[in-house]
């Protein structure tokens, strides 16, 4: 992750809102209020999230959709990306799968929406994810290589098997009968 210590400030200003048995019930309603809108109409939002931008303001708009998700659905779970989280609702519908891929070739302009609904998702099925890595990987969405689409269909598609033992043996030069016996 290459998140500074500012990013990081942000985020951990996000957790403490929601912080059990301390929530700042009227914060995360003043985060909702931005969901699907763009941040100059987000005037709830602004005291929250203007503190930490950064200088630059070419990435401003990922601090306000990542503080109106938050507000959406603010529970946290380290090292879980966007694909790890959303992995278990596989089994639970075959539109999950379709849902993910729309939303690994959204346009940034479309992002928000996608995520969005992502994160609606998460929420009915109490799938938490890392705020952390998601501000991170927003802000890296546009790398030409898709590192982020990358590391999240992996996270998604990731094989069951846990160990090495229990994958089937690919190798050709193995007789069929042979690892029948073994079963």
């Amino acid at each position: 992750m290459s998140l500074d210590e500012r990013q990081r400030s942000f985020v951990g200003y996000l957790l403490s809102l929601a912080k059990e048995g301390h929530e700042d019930r009227g914060a995360l309603a003043d985060l909702r209020s931005g969901l699907g809108r763009e941040p100059g109409q987000m005037a709830r939002v602004h005291k929250h999230v203007v503190p930490y931008l950064p200088e630059a303001r070419s990435n401003d708009r990922w601090y306000y959709v990542t503080a109106s998700l938050f507000g959406l659905f603010p529970e946290h779970r380290k090292g879980l990306t966007l694909g790890a989280a959303f992995r278990p609702l596989r089994q639970k519908s075959d539109s999950m799968e379709a849902r993910f891929v729309a939303l690994l070739n959204a346009h940034p302009d479309d992002l928000d929406d996608h995520l969005r609904h992502a994160v609606s998702l998460l929420k009915a099925n109490e799938q938490r994810l890392d705020w952390f890595r998601l501000l991170d990987d927003l802000l890296q969405w546009d790398h030409p290589e898709g590192h982020v689409q990358l590391r999240w269909a992996r996270d998604f598609y990731k094989s069951d098997f846990n160990t090495a033992g229990d994958a089937p043996d690919l190798n050709p030069n193995t007789d069929r009968k042979e690892n029948q016996d073994h079963e």
